[in-house]
């Protein structure tokens, strides 16, 4: 095993763990010190990813141009500005651009692979709790909501709704939206993913199937519908129509007759309509909600800081809430500007498949805060760096 390799797979076990591991959360200020003393030791090392500017890094720049000129507007719109905040976002940017930079060409396969060991290892800990096992905590003995052994997380709080697989990220409908990511990544090339690696993805879709991940599962559907139309209509375009559709009329019985899927939409919507404008950990219930910040300051948002942030709710302020919508949170923080600007240079570097792209993104962003999150925000970088003629589909 050489050196470069090594370094690639800390690295891109380190953009994941950060991007939604509890046991690497960024919340608190003493992590907060930590993060920023290692980005920019980082970025020390890869000076070079940096200066001279030059055609391979100025989308970068531009990149991160454009969220400051948001908080500079937010701090002459709302006279306050969190700093910390500002420049904790910036600094989950700059991170991912490094990582994904590094790997370059070969990040999908890195992706791939560290996925197929998380879920690997998730299967062994869902298989402990769902006998009855106890796992230890790693986590603060007051963290009553994960329990956590770094590779695995068990998340306590939903219980009662029968115990799911959260691999070792903070929620089961992270880890589904993670592995919904890496078909994303392979949409086009699915066919050609699926022969390579028979094994790894039957392990990630069982651990994927244990999740019980609403969102997760309409939006792998939705991937699964479009690659069969996609990548074999051109050989079989009758029978791909044929089976999209006996597909399409499955899903949507076995939605209507699931209890996870559409008793859970369903009475989210009917309590959603009937907060008044409360706030809510839902998805409905919080894209609701969120509206009224988003009337409030619909292009530059309210901030990160909970004083901007729920200035009308200030009740809520020093809660731990729990957001229910990543969509709705936001652009309700950054405006509809900061979303676009993501956006758009999604649609700038990601050439297969734009629209289905953006709607499953879009669609993942509705269960869960992924722009929150290091590999999220830098995801432009991937479709930049990609080397389109890269055949290699398997590192082993």
């Amino acid at each position: 095993m050489n050196k470069k390799y090594l370094k690639s797979c800390i690295y891109i076990f380190l953009l994941v763990a950060l991007s939604g591991n509890p046991y690497f959360n960024l919340g608190g200020k003493t992590s907060q010190y930590l993060f920023s003393i290692f980005v920019i030791f980082l970025s020390l090392t890869h000076l070079s990813y940096f200066y001279p500017v030059n055609k391979k890094n100025i989308p970068f720049f531009i990149y991160i141009i454009s969220f400051i000129f948001i908080f500079i507007v937010q701090r002459v719109n709302l006279g306050f500005l969190s700093f910390p905040s500002a420049i904790g976002f910036l600094l989950k940017i700059t991170f991912g651009y490094i990582i994904i930079r590094y790997l370059n060409c070969s990040f999908k396969n890195y992706y791939l692979n560290i996925l197929y060991i998380i879920s690997l290892i998730s299967l062994f800990g869902y298989s402990i709790t769902l006998f009855g096992f106890d796992l230890p905590n790693f986590l603060n003995e007051s963290k009553t909501t994960y329990k956590s052994i770094i590779i695995y997380t068990e998340n306590v709080s939903d219980i009662s709704q029968g115990i799911r697989n959260s691999g070792m990220f903070w929620e089961p409908g992270a880890f589904a939206g993670y592995i919904c990511l890496l078909f994303l990544f392979y949409l086009g090339e699915i066919r050609i993913l699926i022969l390579e690696n028979k094994f790894k993805l039957f392990i990630i879709l069982l651990s994927f199937f244990t999740t019980f991940s609403t969102t997760g599962y309409l939006i792998l559907f939705f991937l699964l519908i479009i690659t069969i139309l996609k990548e074999f209509s051109s050989k079989y375009r009758i029978f791909s129509i044929f089976l999209s559709s006996v597909l399409f009329a499955l899903i949507c019985i076995i939605y209507l007759n699931t209890d996870f899927l559409y008793n859970k939409v369903s009475n989210q919507l009917a309590a959603s309509s009937n907060l008044g404008g409360e706030f809510s950990n839902s998805r409905f219930g919080s894209f609701v909600f969120d509206l009224h910040y988003i009337k409030k300051n619909p292009l530059s948002g309210n901030g990160f800081h909970e004083k901007t942030r729920y200035i009308d709710h200030q009740w809520l302020q020093g809660e731990e809430l729990g957001h229910g919508n990543g969509f709705s949170n936001f652009i309700a923080s950054m405006g509809i500007l900061g979303l676009l600007i993501i956006i758009i240079f999604l649609l700038i570097y990601y050439k297969r498949s734009n629209l289905i792209f953006l709607v499953a993104f879009i669609g993942l962003l509705q269960g869960e805060q992924f722009l929150n999150f290091p590999l999220f925000l830098s995801l432009p970088f991937v479709f930049l760096y990609e080397n389109n003629n890269s055949s290699s589909f398997n590192l082993s």
